[in-house]
């Protein structure tokens, strides 16, 4: 293992920790969600390198944010802002997990364009449902299930808002500025040639990004698993509700959970900002 790998892995170790916990304190992470955000940025890291690594951790910073604004008020609209709201290790794995993979895919194929771009892709679907749920549960107007329309109540699995819309979009297209400019200057630092068709990655990202996040809202509306308190009379999507009672199942498929649900949004954006990016420098007139 060579000396800058060393470094490369050491530096994700301690931003990875020192992102993790600046999460907890802000009541966003767990204390095993710390080691996630570690693990993730440490692979990052070692796998792609800093440009890797900085993209990851900047969209878990800007996601981490978004979890804390308005915190308090998210508390008393919905229980899943409550005490076992903070992200523990598996939702972060399911978020990150998928892009993870793509990093070390690129160990093997380091010059192929489209895993980064997927890579891209898979942290701006992440972004874009973070940032979707957690401005947008903030909306005045109750949001609508992507399926029928109806409106319901803030935090309902498969609910939206035109301002989870746009903190979606905004998201999304985040990842993709980001994932261009680190890849820039990492071209200028080492005075070598860019990638031009990266130039079509804020795009890439974006449409990945939404579709990911679209698919995550059909899902939740459709096909994940809720249950039933009937204690509170409340709908819950854990088994266990927070008051302790053993939730009653009522719709969906039980071993589809929240986080399932997170890691096939991340497969799906990756696909998609791959696709694009692909399809774009191959049909492209300016180079």
């Amino acid at each position: 293992m060579g000396r800058d790998v060393v470094l490369e892995l050491l530096l994700g170790l301690v931003l990875g920790a020192a992102i993790g916990w600046f999460g907890y304190r802000l009541r966003v992470f767990s204390r095993d969600g710390i080691l996630g955000v570690t693990l993730v940025s440490t692979a990052a890291f070692g796998a792609g390198g800093w440009v890797w690594g900085a993209v990851l951790l900047i969209c878990l910073l800007g996601s981490s944010l978004c979890s804390h604004y308005g915190l308090g008020y998210k508390e008393r609209l919905t229980e899943r802002y409550g005490r076992n709201g903070r992200r523990g290790l598996v939702p972060v794995l399911a978020g990150a997990g998928w892009g993870m993979v793509l990093a070390l895919l690129h160990l093997l194929a380091p010059r192929a364009m489209g895993i980064y771009a997927a890579y891209v892709g898979a942290l701006a679907a992440m972004t874009a449902d973070t940032w979707a749920t957690e401005l947008g549960v903030l909306s005045a107007r109750p949001p609508r299930l992507i399926t029928s329309r109806r409106r319901v109540a803030a935090g309902t699995p498969g609910a939206v808002s035109t301002l989870g819309i746009v903190a979606a979009l905004s998201g999304a297209w985040l990842a993709g500025f980001v994932g261009l400019l680190l890849s820039v200057l990492w071209s200028w630092f080492h005075s070598a040639p860019w990638d031009r068709s990266l130039s079509w990655l804020p795009l890439a990202a974006t449409a990945g990004g939404m579709v990911g996040m679209l698919v995550d809202s059909l899902l939740g509306a459709t096909a994940q698993g809720i249950y039933y308190c009937e204690r509170c009379e409340k709908e819950t999507e854990s088994r266990v509700h927070s008051c302790g009672e053993s939730a009653r199942q009522i719709r969906g498929w039980s071993w589809l959970t929240n986080d399932a649900i997170n890691l096939v949004s991340s497969v799906v954006g990756a696909a998609v900002s791959a696709g694009v990016v692909v399809w774009l420098a191959q049909t492209s007139i300016w180079w």
